[in-house]
């Protein structure tokens, strides 16, 4: 069966790009032929070897020649960024049902929302499967009346490559539009640099976070900083760290198929909700910069059956989600 993909693709976003790597190799393990909706085609087609029409003008061919819509992952349906957003997300939904295709969403985060959201999504989201990756999400779910099943980020499968012999290196992953957050991370580096670590800063979203990496670099003279290019060097280059300090979630979620140690910054519930599945220590503003620079120091990997039982679930996930496809949506086991 063909399925029409929707989600934060072909922007260049590291962490969405991980997302959709580890949905697309579940979905084609099960038969299925998946079809994204991209802001770039080409660029999805070549980073993820599949068919993709851009999100907005390939939107109808896309549905026509599909069975399905899944739309997931990630955190779409918010209105904290943009309420166009929302709508457009809620429009594909909409769209999708008015053809007659099987509509499942899929390892979203939900919120946050205003009031006027929570209205729009509980709408939206009435009747339909729905599977999330956050407790909080699904608790603000079942706030609107809408059932939804607990599954893990799909990134959590993918593969890192063996670690080096030594693992010296601390990234440091910061987030635009969140300043305290880049002021804490300025704060860190200092202290690294101060007793001699080898530290680096991150753009995972490089459109976006390079200003912020540049702010970091100004920090620490010569400090270095780059710009990951796609899931695969990011999984490369935290293979090879002693420490991930992250405010983007999808640092978290690397470092912790990495087995690299790791320190959140909290932006969004849905950073708290994977730090509380994966017993990982975060912080939100206004940063204690001191109790930030112990936990650097103190930091361990994701304990092994923790990510076990992590992986498990979005196998498990996936597996509800082939059976919702399918026209069973049974519950998760």
């Amino acid at each position: 069966m063909k399925v029409t993909v929707s989600g934060f693709y072909g922007f260049g976003n590291v962490g969405d790009e991980a997302l959709l790597a580890g949905l697309l190799n579940g979905l084609q393990a099960r038969g299925f032929e998946p079809v994204v909706l991209s802001r770039d085609p080409s660029a999805t087609t070549k980073l993820h070897g599949v068919r993709a029409r851009h999100r907005f003008g390939g939107v109808a061919a896309a549905l026509l020649e599909s069975g399905a819509f899944i739309s997931g992952g990630g955190g779409l349906l918010q209105d904290r960024t943009s309420a166009r957003s929302l709508d457009y997300y809620l429009w594909l939904l909409r769209t999708a049902r008015a053809l007659g295709k099987r509509v499942i969403v899929y390892g979203q985060s939900v919120g946050p929302l205003s009031p006027e959201g929570r209205r729009k999504v509980g709408k939206a989201l009435d009747g339909l499967p729905v599977a999330v990756r956050d407790r909080s999400s699904r608790e603000l779910l079942a706030s609107l009346g809408v059932a939804a099943e607990l599954v893990a980020d799909t990134a959590l499968l993918l593969e890192a490559p063996p670690p080096p012999p030594t693992r010296d290196r601390i990234l440091l992953l910061p987030r635009s539009g969140h300043p305290e957050l880049t002021g804490a991370l300025v704060a860190l580096a200092r202290h690294l640099a101060a007793a001699g670590r080898q530290i680096e800063a991150v753009a995972f979203h490089p459109d976006e976070d390079e200003r912020e990496c540049r702010a970091l670099a100004e920090s620490v003279p010569g400090l270095p900083f780059r710009r990951v290019g796609d899931h695969r060097e990011a999984l490369r280059l935290f293979a090879g760290a002693g420490l991930v300090v992250s405010a983007r979630l999808h640092g978290l979620i690397l470092a912790a198929v990495s087995r690299t140690p790791a320190v959140g910054l909290v932006y969004d519930p849905k950073v708290a909700g994977f730090l509380a599945e994966s017993g990982g220590s975060g912080f939100e503003p206004p940063v204690d910069e001191q109790a930030l620079i112990e936990a650097a120091r103190r930091a361990m990997p994701v304990a092994s059956e923790r990510l076990k039982e992590l992986r498990s679930s979005a196998g498990n996930g996936l597996d509800w989600l082939a059976r919702s496809l399918r026209g069973n949506p049974a519950a998760v086991r």
